[in-house]
């Protein structure tokens, strides 16, 4: 997508609102959204026009956008994943302590932490929770890790072919066997803290959760990927509706393959479905 194609995008978008009065929740993912070359112009256009947008990140490079950020940006979630060491040994030397010089820079925006849960986690979590005490953020996202088993995958790409006749490679990605899962220690851990304690909220995101039939996403929210395939779901690639290099974002949401796809999730054909920590967050879709 060149940066022409994401203003075409954001023009659409601004046309719908000026029909509808419907003014939609930008939120700028990636990947690394503060990676892209277009990312200054795209936030300030969302600002000149007024949008509320938000962002997820890694954190590295805000410090680069920081006045930027502040200025354009309400909402934004931050990926850690542990206390120094833990995350350091993830992402490399020294790269919780630049996330956490950057955080600071954000005077306006809610910060989120978001981490998936894993075993190293649930035993630093007491040491975690006391580092994110010492940050500005609003609240922490203690978030199951997505993976789908291998019987998991062969049953959603017979879906994807069947229903939409796709070859389904990219799902191949979230293969894994092991245990991703570990409500009940997390359950344990919180139970025995005084969450007074702390400034800032701490919510379970755990998979399939939410009081909602069936996810909301393709029904009010629609994804435009870096190559402007547009699609519904912020983790599993292979479907797309259309592309919005050949038409426009308002008619993709409309199309038939669209409205094939909203009849999928009704239907809870979609095994992937049970791995999402967002069904019940649709406020952010």
């Amino acid at each position: 997508m060149t940066l022409e194609n994401w203003e075409n995008v954001i023009f659409d978008i601004i046309e719908y609102r000026s029909k509808t009065g419907i003014s939609p929740f930008i939120m700028l993912w990636g990947g690394e959204p503060l990676v892209s070359p277009h990312f200054p112009a795209i936030a300030e256009l969302l600002h000149e026009h007024k949008f509320k947008v938000g962002m997820v990140t890694n954190g590295v490079l805000l410090d680069r956008h920081s006045r930027l950020v502040n200025e354009a940006v309400q909402r934004i979630f931050v990926s850690l994943d542990g206390p120094p060491e833990l995350h350091n040994a993830i992402r490399g030397q020294g790269v919780f302590e630049k996330v956490a010089s950057n955080m600071a820079l954000l005077t306006k925006p809610e910060i989120t932490v978001m981490s998936v849960v894993t075993e190293e986690l649930i035993d630093q979590l007491p040491e975690f929770l006391e580092q994110l005490n010492r940050m500005n953020i609003h609240e922490l996202y203690l978030q199951d890790m997505i993976g789908l088993t291998t019987e998991e995958i062969q049953r959603y790409k017979a879906m994807m072919l069947e229903e939409f006749d796709i070859r389904a490679n990219y799902i191949d990605a979230w293969e894994n066997n092991e245990r991703l899962q570990f409500h009940d220690e997390v359950d344990s851990l919180l139970s025995q803290i005084d969450r007074g304690n702390y400034h800032f909220s701490i919510v379970q995101k755990k998979h399939g959760g939410g009081g909602n039939l069936h996810c909301l996403s393709p029904f009010r929210h629609a994804h435009v990927t870096w190559n402007g395939n547009v699609i519904y779901c912020t983790d599993f690639y292979d479907f797309k509706a259309g592309n919005v290099k050949v038409e426009s974002l308002e008619n993709i949401f409309m199309n038939e393959m669209s409205e094939k796809y909203r009849a999928m999730v009704m239907a809870a054909k979609c095994v992937a479905c049970r791995h999402c920590s967002w069904k019940d967050n649709q406020q952010y879709l």
